[in-house]
Parts: structure tokens; sequence; C-alpha cells
């Protein structure tokens, strides 16, 4: 039992890194049918592991638009500087991993102080401001309302609105049109 854990972890871990949906590892959805559902006959997906591409699905916004969606979002910046990228996370690791020790060496070198004063302040000073730096980023996506559940709940109530808006007859579109324009002037 302890064997084939540590063989499905380690399987999802290598199809992470690799780049490959882990949801192969996840149980498979269920059908369930609601009391409604019974009475109409049809049955609903449900899956513990329900992802944001899951939410355009049943509001009615096909995958191609989610897609589209989430490119427009992409970052400017090369594969490699980019933070929300696997070759990100390894610069800059190994960035954050080499600063400290370069600090060491210019002051132990360079300036002349003591090798255990300038490991324990340059080891409280790094933790203290990558501590700060990193809670301000969490301060300025609340501020600037870029976090995971704002993003989801606006693709979400975008979807809901696009669903309604086809369901409108042409009548109905025109004039929800009409009075848009008649409130903006």
């Amino acid at each position: 039992m302890a064997r084939s854990m540590f063989t499905i972890c380690v399987c999802a871990i290598a199809a992470i890194i690799s780049g490959h949906d882990a949801s192969a590892f996840a149980p498979s959805a269920i059908n369930v049918k609601s009391a409604t559902s019974i009475s109409s006959g049809s049955a609903r997906q449900f899956s513990p592991f329900t992802t944001a591409n899951n939410a355009f699905m049943e509001s009615g916004v096909n995958k191609k638009q989610s897609t589209a969606l989430n490119m427009s979002e992409k970052s400017g910046l090369p594969v490699f500087l980019d933070p929300g990228t696997k070759g990100g996370a390894i610069v800059l690791s190994l960035i954050l991993f080499v600063i400290p020790i370069v600090i060491y060496q210019v002051a132990t070198g360079v300036f002349g102080v003591d090798e255990i004063e300038a490991g324990r302040d340059i080891g409280v000073g790094f933790s203290v401001i990558t501590m700060l730096l990193w809670g301000s980023t969490y301060i300025f996506r609340v501020a600037t309302k870029d976090m995971t559940y704002a993003k989801q709940l606006k693709d979400y109530e975008d979807a809901v609105i696009a669903k309604r808006l086809e369901e409108l007859d042409e009548d109905e579109v025109q004039a929800l049109v009409e009075d848009i324009e008649r409130e903006q002037f």
C-alpha cells in the first residue's frame, strides 16, 4: 500500500515537472443526479478537482474562449525571467541563493568584516528584506484585486453574462443596446 502511494506521488510529481496534466492521477469524475435532474432525466458530472475551465464549460463558454482569455494575460518577459514559469522560478531561486553568498564574499574580502558577524548580519538582513518584499507583493495584489479568487469570480461573471446574452432574442439585445446608448448621453 505504501509503495503504491509512493509510486503514484512520484509519477504525479514527474508529470507536473514535465508539464503534463496531473489530473490523470486524480479520481475520475462521477455522475451525480440532483432532484431537478432526475425529473428531467439528465445527469451532471461532478469531479472534486474542478478547474477554472470547468466553470467556463458549465456556464456555456467554450474552451477556445477561455484559452484566449488566458493567452491575453501572459507576461511579455522571456521564459527564464518570468516568475510564473518553471524556468523563471528556477532562475529566480538561483539568483536568491547566490546574492547572499556574493554579499558575504564582498563583505569579508573587500571590507574586512569578521566572518561570523557578516554571516549573521547578512542572514538576518536578507531574510527580513525578502519577507518584507514578499509580503508587499501580497498587499499589492490585494490592493489591485489581482488575486486568484478575484480573477476566477470575474471570469465566471463574464461567462454568465455572455451566456445570458446568447439566450436573448435580437429584439431584446437591440433594446438593451439602445438603453445603454441613452444612459451614456
